[in-house]
């Protein structure tokens, strides 16, 4: 590793939620993760990429050609993400402060990430997607006092502490819609930050039935997407899971009108 880029382990970028989601939806998470690394290697903001530099960036990212190196580079180039500077021979890293500007993302909401995981970005992604949720349903929460989520009642607890200390009922089908995202990634990507111990999921299952038909048309008629499972010596319904956060949210600066 060069000796001036340093990479203490505490050294951290606070990453915005709809970076990480864009990345998600457009497939550019390689390169997004390659730009993470450059911010956690140059926190100055600029760098002149030495060869040492590369080589380096080349054996911590796995990336088996200095060709797919350069594609990566030249997309956050024709991004503007990275500026070149012909009077300095200075690399610009852009702020993300900026980035979120030129896109519009208002939404103030980011996740620390460090050397060790920002490689992770699929676990770091259903951390904050469902992270995210879990705070949202809670506001719900404070602000209608009771919410109701097919079937199941959840009451408004006055003390803050309590209430966000609590699982959310956060489906995949709601994560899926509200981030236009496939079902199908939606669970991959909870599966993935439950394993990096991101997120606390717990299943949930609905009251032992011996009439397994009778749910099965039930289900069929009132349009729901619940399955059902055998679980505990008998079949019942698998309700939403409930997920708990096991990080901390941070806010980055509010974005000028």
């Amino acid at each position: 590793m060069p000796p001036s880029t340093g990479l203490p382990d505490q050294r951290q970028i606070n990453v915005p939620l709809e970076l990480l989601v864009d990345a998600q939806k457009r497939g550019y998470q390689k390169k997004l993760r390659l730009f993470l690394l450059l911010k956690l290697m140059f926190p100055s903001g600029k760098t002149r990429l030495s060869r040492s530099e590369m080589e380096f960036i080349l054996l911590v990212e796995k990336i088996g050609s200095r060709k797919t190196f350069i594609s990566y580079f030249d997309f956050l180039l024709e991004r503007g993400w990275i500026i070149f500077n012909q009077t300095t021979g200075y690399f610009i890293l852009k702020s993300l402060d900026r980035i979120r500007e030129e896109n519009s993302w208002k939404g103030r909401l980011a996740i620390p990430v460090n050397f060790k995981s920002y490689r992770k970005l699929k676990a770091v992604t259903g951390a904050v997607i469902f992270g995210y949720l879990h705070k949202d349903f809670h506001r719900k929460l404070r602000k209608k006092k009771s919410v109701l989520v097919k079937g199941g009642t959840y009451n408004f607890q006055p003390d803050s502490f309590l209430r966000m200390s609590q699982t959310a009922p956060v489906s995949v089908y709601g994560a899926a819609n509200l981030f236009n995202i496939s079902v199908c990634t939606a669970s991959r990507l909870k599966l993935a930050a439950e394993k990096e111990k991101l997120l606390e999921v717990k299943k949930n299952f609905g009251d032992r039935t011996l009439n397994k038909r009778m749910v099965e048309l039930c289900l069929k008629y009132n349009d729901m997407n619940n399955e059902i499972v055998y679980n505990r010596g008998g079949y019942r319904i698998q309700l939403i899971d409930s997920v708990f956060p096991l990080f901390l949210f941070v806010r980055r600066k509010k974005l000028k009108p």
